[in-house]
């Protein structure tokens, strides 16, 4: 739940996210400008994807990492030659380009279009990676499928030991390419139970990114032979509904939940979830649909009134039943006014 919170929160302040264009283009240093277009480049290459998020000029371990690592002469030789790495920017001389100017000829205004667009997808990309202090790095593989954080490497001065640190994770992101390929042999079934042994092996913060196998699973099961259907059918929800959320679309992420909370292989419980996040989802969004918020939250508390979350969702309910009275009051002293 703190993580919808922080979600929503950057969403309120970052405006509504455009798409870019279509090449392929690297900052000063080396690094892709477009998280696509890095995981496109990383896959091509079958290199892992290094992710960073930095803030040259806001604070000092990001200007340290950009003077030290990132212009470094060896950084291309050294790193770029074993990753594929994407540096969202959030500097103030990046923020700059998106500046047009007074009186812009048509081609500076295309290009501050381009900039503006670029730093909306990196709000984007920063909801789904929890970034919430800068610099953020991030060892992914090819597909994007994230092996670990990395918040030691933000003290890191010279290239050297950010190599080093790098090597540390070598076995890691063997193994778990390792597991990923079981993904891809034999039955169904065990493909399947493959992809359960990665999804459990992930990070849980980061498990957004294996929306692909998620997916596979609800293709390759579709009457829960594998006994393991509504788990993902929960899991796609989830993912699916952080991606709507990183788009601005708070509607439509509500809606993956309802959707599953209908599937006859969603347990109770995970139902009453469902329910219970639509209701917070459209009550920090801002809705005054008072009555919609109160009727997801009695129909999580009718699911399972014996779960451990029953008694905060009959807290919720307690309160939205004051507020629906209070605004039928205030409504009525309105009328009287008139």
């Amino acid at each position: 739940m703190k993580r919808i919170v922080f979600l929503l929160t950057i969403l309120l302040t970052a405006g509504l996210f455009l798409s870019c264009g279509n090449k392929a283009l690297t900052d000063d240093y080396g690094c892709y400008l477009n998280y696509e277009d890095a995981l496109k480049s990383a896959r091509k290459k079958n290199l892992p994807l290094l992710v960073l998020f930095t803030s040259d000029g806001d604070d000092n371990q990001s200007s340290q990492l950009v003077s030290q690592i990132l212009k470094n002469e060896a950084f291309s030789s050294e790193i770029l030659s074993a990753y594929t790495v994407f540096h969202a920017d959030f500097s103030g001389d990046f923020f700059a380009k998106t500046n047009a100017g007074e009186n812009p000829t048509p081609k500076q205004q295309e290009s501050a279009n381009f900039y503006t667009n670029l730093v909306q997808k990196n709000y984007q990309h920063a909801m789904l990676f929890s970034v919430d202090t800068m610099p953020a790095l991030f060892l992914c593989t090819k597909d994007g499928f994230v092996i670990s954080d990395l918040p030691e490497f933000e003290n890191i001065n010279n290239l050297q030991d950010f190599k080093n640190g790098l090597s540390f994770y070598k076995e890691e992101l063997q193994a778990f390419e390792q597991k990923l390929a079981a993904t891809k042999k034999g039955s169904a079934i065990d493909k399947i139970e493959a992809i359960d042994t990665v999804y459990n092996t992930a990070d849980s913060q980061y498990r957004v990114f294996l929306l692909p196998l998620v997916e596979k699973v609800l293709k390759l099961d579709k009457t829960n032979k594998s006994g393991l259907l509504g788990k993902y059918i929960l899991a796609n929800a989830d993912s699916s509904a952080l991606y709507d959320y990183s788009r601005g679309d708070v509607e439509a992420a509500v809606q993956k939940y309802l959707s599953a909370a209908n599937n006859q292989y969603v347990r109770a419980e995970e139902k009453q979830e469902c329910f219970y996040t639509a209701a917070f989802l459209a009550s920090y969004s801002g809705s005054q649909d008072y009555q919609g918020i109160l009727s997801y939250l009695r129909t999580a508390y009718d699911l399972a009134p014996q779960s451990d979350k029953a008694s905060s969702i009959q807290e919720a309910i307690n309160y939205y039943e004051l507020v629906v009275e209070n605004q039928g009051s205030l409504n009525s002293q309105s009328l009287a006014d008139e």
